[in-house]
């Protein structure tokens, strides 16, 4: 039965302009951002006192940020997630499956999964063409480092773990509001609101905020963006160990609060009625 619901969660969201609109805006996207950093790039080596001196662009700053939820799409994914899930209440569709005999716990968690799968799917392509034509256009610092791959690994995991949780919470508030503007509101203010959380503790001290990943999703996200310029490389944190453990930490984390917002989902779907 579940496979069912899920064949069908998948196959109606393949089938969404909306799904149709989010590719484009992950493919448009990048080309827009590349272009424009290239030529800003290219006015500011015009510039005497600029050129040579300092390099305001690098693939590593343009990649780094391909996660990041305040970026162009970072907002956008979650909250075309939870638009998609609020779709089967105003189409009446979400009712005909409860009144097929669908267990409520099943429908919860095929709308979960489909949302999951979009927002990594989408992320995915998004920063795999942002990746590819940053490399492209600028030159890309510490590619000799040893631990390359794996700080890429961490960077990857991190990221997409990152959307994994944020699906969690548009699906929960797509299935308890019912609601597509409360869910993107809401989605978006926890959203905002955790990483200025996350960054303020991360920035204040670190030594004194780490275990903040137990308390609070998305506290690693400042940490792994292959910038280097980031909050851990500033505040010169960027031992072995504390990466590893951090990473650790903050995929955790993640599954806790992703696990927390599923089972609260379930537990108030399966007592609202659905009209």
């Amino acid at each position: 039965m579940m496979k069912n619901l899920l064949r069908a969660d998948i196959y109606r969201v393949m089938k969404s302009k909306l799904t149709l609109v989010a590719l484009i805006l992950a493919l448009a996207f990048p080309v827009l951002i590349v272009l424009l950093y290239a030529g800003l790039g290219a006015i500011m080596d015009l510039d005497p006192e600029i050129a040579g001196t300092v390099t305001l662009f690098n693939a590593n700053s343009i990649i780094g940020s391909a996660y990041s939820m305040t970026n162009n799409l970072g907002l956008v994914v979650p909250a075309f997630a939870g638009i998609l899930v609020c779709l089967d209440y105003t189409n009446g569709t979400l009712r005909n499956k409860i009144i097929a005999g669908n267990r409520r716990t099943a429908v919860y968690m095929s709308h979960l999964t489909v949302s999951v799968l979009f927002s990594v799917v989408i992320i995915t392509i998004y920063a795999a063409v942002t990746a590819g034509l940053a490399l492209i256009f600028f030159p890309f610092d510490g590619a000799d480092s040893p631990d390359l791959w794996k700080e890429i690994l961490f960077f990857v995991l991190n990221g997409t773990m990152g959307f994994v949780f944020i699906a969690t919470v548009s699906t929960f508030l797509a299935m308890v509001t019912r609601s597509v503007a409360p869910t993107l509101i809401f989605t978006i203010v926890i959203t905002l609101v955790l990483l200025a959380v996350n960054t303020v503790l991360a920035l204040a001290d670190y030594h004194s905020f780490r275990y903040a990943a137990y308390l609070i999703p998305n506290f690693t996200a400042n940490f792994f963006n292959l910038n280097s310029m980031s909050a851990l490389g500033i505040m010169g944190q960027a031992a072995e160990e504390s990466r590893g453990l951090m990473f650790a930490e903050g995929m955790l984390s993640y599954l806790f609060f992703g696990a927390v917002n599923t089972a609260a989902g379930i537990v108030i779907f399966n007592k609202r009625d659905i009209k």
